[in-house]
């Protein structure tokens, strides 16, 4: 989703915000789309280490949510390596307390484990592509921190103005090439 504005003015526990507006309605996500979230969500653990080489508590939330979002990948959708496409029961469908321990869980400690694996790789890689990216982009960075510090909150039009205008995501077919496509094969 673009980008609506960025803020270092803390808004609840989050010490700034950056916030996207989605262009439209979604029911589904591309595994593309999933890891590219992961990265940004990681992203401001990966400026840490970049710039400080050292790391905060800042990034707890967001490594809460990345964590949550490659178990998801793993267990619900199907897009663990490893595991394959398969479907787990997630432990926070459970809400009452001890529920779980009495339930049957429908995998062995051994998926158990390579699931958790499985989730540790995702982490890893997106953040490591965050930290490149970053890398890559270090001046561009530089430039929005600079805006940031001085007005504290950016639009897009002003992020735009800073670093220009990025490459949105891959434009997805519409319903209409789909049909077209399923009629007129290659």
């Amino acid at each position: 989703d673009p980008v609506h504005k960025a803020t270092i003015i803390p808004r609840g526990r989050a010490l700034g915000v950056t916030q996207f507006m989605p262009e439209e309605d979604r029911v589904s996500y591309h595994e593309s789309q999933i890891i590219a979230r992961l990265g940004w969500l990681l992203g401001g653990r990966a400026a840490e280490r970049l710039i400080y080489n050292d790391m905060s508590t800042g990034a707890a939330d967001d490594l809460k949510q990345a964590t949550r979002l490659a178990r998801m990948m793993v267990t619900q959708w199907g897009m663990g390596e490893r595991v394959g496409p398969v479907f787990f029961r997630a432990s926070e469908e459970h809400p009452f307390l001890g529920r779980e321990m009495s339930e049957t869980r429908d995998h062995s400690e051994h998926t158990a484990q390579i699931i958790d694996e499985e989730v540790g790789r995702i982490l890893r890689e997106a953040d490591e592509r965050a930290y490149r990216m970053l890398e890559e982009h270090r001046d561009e960075m530089e430039r929005l921190t600079e805006a940031l510090i001085e007005r504290e909150v950016l639009t897009v039009s002003e992020i735009e103005e800073i670093i220009g205008k990025r490459a949105g995501s891959p434009v997805e077919p519409s319903g209409d090439e789909v049909a077209a496509s399923i009629d007129n094969p290659v």
